[in-house]
């Protein structure tokens, strides 16, 4: 794990000095972000709940769509382009994950602009 996270250091530091800031984005998201209409995966990939207002919510399953929500409300007003960078993880429910685990990512710094 030490090693992990030297490696995830190092790109994120890398990241840092061209400019790029980190962003952090809930893992819990509203369904409607993440429909097919945006590019996303399948509904029925996802794992969904409902909050006490019977909304339906789902465990972040695609970075970008919580990224691209995340400018549009807090940066819209900024300098573009952005540069944006985030180490998070994404859920997804497939069968085709056969004997792997259904967490993923959390092992890279994307980025985007």
């Amino acid at each position: 794990m030490q090693k992990k996270l030297a490696v995830q250091d190092k790109i994120l530091n890398t990241l840092y000095l061209y400019g790029y800031e980190h962003i952090q984005t809930p893992s819990f998201e509203y369904f409607d972000i993440f429909n097919k209409d945006r590019g996303s995966v399948s509904d029925r990939e996802m794992f969904k709940f409902f909050d006490r207002d019977n909304s339906t919510l789902v465990l972040r399953p695609d970075m970008t769509p919580a990224v691209a929500r995340c400018v549009a409300k807090y940066f819209a007003d900024d300098t573009m382009p952005l540069r944006l960078c985030y180490l998070e993880r994404t859920f997804k429910n497939n069968s085709s994950y056969q004997g792997r685990l259904k967490e993923r990512g959390g092992d890279g710094g994307g980025a985007h602009r």
